[in-house]
């Protein structure tokens, strides 16, 4: 028997699974779906970036891409919250938006994945017309999630086997798994690569600098040498389905990029701020999983600084593959680091790795919260200091320590992520 709020919530679904039936069939967009277990909604701003040049495109800002979140995205409204009368408002503008809303030619939407048949229920809301898929890893591996990254893969493909002929499906050619659908979908299938290859789209000879970075594009006999301002070149996997996307309808490579040097990550994924003291933020804060832990330490590395610093938090939803996963990350801490921060107890393992492969214990603190390790680093922190912030969001919330070390924090709620009112009475 369903609870109260289980009923509510079945209620609010099915009301808004109308609203989203109405609207579709009325505007009738082309809907681009896109999944992965990361890079979701920083792909969808990409190819919102590059199709809207040419075409009337929309995308909610926000990561919608649950049960309730995708039907929002498509009727182009926000999250009530716990609030009833934010949920009346959420209503009155989903029901003039799914018979009055003006037309668009592309409707983006993300497909998350928590746990099998996620994507079987966000199919029979919206089924895309145009499929990307940006990566397949172990993440969401909690009791009643997923055992492993075949169980992941299994789920997310859906998104790429319900579609037909005339449809599209846009792929990392780099992802394994991926590989695997290689002649067995019945949409035309693009390939994009970020380590160089033979797919429709690849890219090489890739370089992190100090405003973003730089690679060389490969489209049949076309080679392109593009700057993308943006940090971190394992975003080219953002950027390239994005880019075949525009090209598969009437935008250049050349416009693509173009139209990519207005692109901004969306908050908490990698920003670069100024700190205090003249130091810089990396904010990844949004998230967190073993290969994007990997990645930005690879970018810290790389990027230009005086002292490089780090402040890593645990890792959620990996269930037995926690420790594992935690203690690999140690592995990627080298002397070239001058200061470890962790935060969380599972995060403590990366510290505990680190010191068995000889990183000094005195550049290592170990803490229980976002606050304290803030308040460690403004001790200590000088011109020219490179400090990164990672972690997952429950009960580990990295953008409060990002707010209290940024040299303006007036700018907070425009470039930190999860500053709503209602996210300040969650952990």
């Amino acid at each position: 028997m369903l609870s109260l709020k289980q009923y509510a919530k079945r209620r609010v679904e099915l009301l808004l699974a109308r609203l989203v039936k109405r609207k579709l069939k009325r505007t009738q967009p082309t809907v681009i779906g896109i999944t992965g277990s990361f890079g979701k909604t920083s792909t969808k701003e990409a190819v919102y970036e590059v199709l809207k040049t040419r075409w009337r495109v929309y995308r909610n800002a926000k990561s919608l891409n649950t049960e309730i979140g995708l039907l929002l995205a498509v009727l182009e409204q926000s999250s009530g919250f716990r609030s009833p009368i934010k949920w009346i408002k959420v209503f009155s503008g989903a029901l003039w938006n799914a018979f009055f809303s003006e037309k668009h030619d592309f409707l983006i939407l993300e497909y998350g994945v928590d746990k099998p048949g996620d994507i079987q229920h966000l199919l029979s809301i919206a089924k895309p017309h145009i499929s990307i898929i940006t990566h397949i890893a172990a993440v969401h591996q909690d009791e009643g999630q997923f055992k492993n990254a075949e169980e992941v893969f299994e789920e997310k493909k859906k998104l790429a086997t319900c579609l037909e002929k005339t449809d599209m499906a846009i792929l990392n050619d780099a992802d394994p798994f991926l590989k695997k659908l290689t002649g067995k979908l019945k949409a035309k299938t693009f390939w994009f690569n970020g380590l160089a290859g033979n797919a429709d789209l690849s890219a090489d000879n890739l370089k992190n600098t100090a405003r973003g970075f730089s690679a060389t594009l490969h489209h049949a006999e076309q080679k392109l040498h593009a700057q993308f301002p943006v940090a971190g070149a394992y975003h080219i996997d953002v950027f390239l389905p994005a880019l075949l996307c525009g090209m598969l309808h009437g935008i250049s490579l050349k416009e693509g990029v173009a139209a990519l040097q207005n692109f901004h990550l969306p908050p908490g994924r990698m920003s670069i701020i100024e700190g205090k003291q003249g130091s810089t933020l990396l904010d990844s804060t949004y998230n967190a999983s073993p290969e994007t832990m990997k990645q930005a330490l690879q970018l810290l590395h790389d990027f230009p600084g005086k002292r490089k610093k780090a402040v890593l938090g645990n890792m959620n939803e990996l269930g037995e593959f926690s420790p594992h996963g935690h203690a690999d990350i140690g592995n990627h801490i080298g002397v070239w680091l001058d200061q470890l921060i962790i935060v969380g107890s599972q995060a403590a393992l990366i510290a505990e790795q680190a010191l068995k492969n000889g990183f000094p214990k005195t550049r290592i603190k170990i803490l229980f919260n976002a606050e304290e390790a803030a308040h460690a680093l403004s001790t200590n922190l000088s011109k020219g200091d490179v400090v990164l912030l990672k972690g997952s969001q429950n009960k580990v919330r990295l953008e409060r320590a990002v707010k209290l070390l940024m040299a303006h924090t007036e700018q907070a709620k425009t470039l930190l992520c999860r500053q709503e009112h209602e996210w300040q009475h969650y952990e």
